[in-house]
């Protein structure tokens, strides 16, 4: 069953008296519980599909459909709910809460949604339960990324968005990190969107994108390689 579709998704931005596309009639499907991998050089047009499909930006023409409601059609207030109550976001910045311990900085994401998940499971789940009463400085950056993940999956959201979760990453953290997000997405069904620079992160993925100029150029499944396997950079 798709639980995101997309059907000819196009965005333009005005840059001085010219019109730049930055995304042309876009075409896809994310199945539930997959794990889509998006590749592209800077400038691919990758980061605008995910905030197009994650409601961070509107399009230009087209349609986004979620769970076979039209949501580019929401007002910004109704995205704003359907984002707080659906979806999880991770960033290549962590974002944490200097002032919390790892168990407070996890359970800021569980008072975001609205469903029962217990966080000492979630962090045992990514491998931070002897970490729980730390401070962010006493964590390594794998660390403070597992903990962004932990947050971000602590309400529960159906699709989780991605953006260069280890790209600050040396190989040896950002296949520990890789794990935790496979780990969550088997554990709870979450839909995970991943974009990346790096292509060796794709083998992870169910299914591979790849864009470029704001076109998608080529779209596979394939078959998941565990992360300690995948060749990095």
């Amino acid at each position: 069953m798709s639980i995101i579709k997309t059907e000819n998704l196009t965005k333009t931005y005005k840059v001085a008296s010219e019109e730049a596309r930055a995304l042309e009639n876009i075409n896809l499907e994310v199945e539930e519980g997959e794990i889509v991998v998006i590749l592209g050089p800077s400038g691919s047009g990758k980061t605008t599909l995910l905030n197009l499909l994650s409601g961070l930006d509107r399009k230009t023409s087209g349609k986004i459909f979620y769970e076979g409601k039209d949501i580019s059609r929401y007002s910004d207030s109704k995205m704003t709910r359907f984002r707080k109550k659906n979806l999880g976001f991770i960033f290549q910045t962590y974002n944490l809460l200097e002032h919390l311990n790892v168990y407070e900085n996890i359970l800021v994401g569980k008072k975001l949604g609205d469903k029962k998940i217990d966080v000492l499971e979630i962090m045992n789940t990514v491998g931070l339960k002897r970490h729980a009463k730390k401070a962010m400085y006493q964590l390594s950056g794998g660390e403070q990324q597992r903990v962004s993940i932990a947050r971000a999956i602590a309400k529960n959201p159906k699709v989780m968005f991605c953006d260069e979760p280890t790209g600050a990453l040396d190989e040896k953290t950002g296949k520990i990190v890789l794990e935790s997000l496979i780990d969550i997405n088997e554990k709870y069904n979450t839909t995970m969107i991943i974009i990346t620079h790096n292509p060796g992160i794709a083998f992870i993925g169910d299914k591979i994108i790849r864009m470029n100029s704001g076109h998608i150029i080529e779209e596979k499944k394939n078959k998941r390689m565990n992360p300690k396997e995948i060749p990095w950079g």
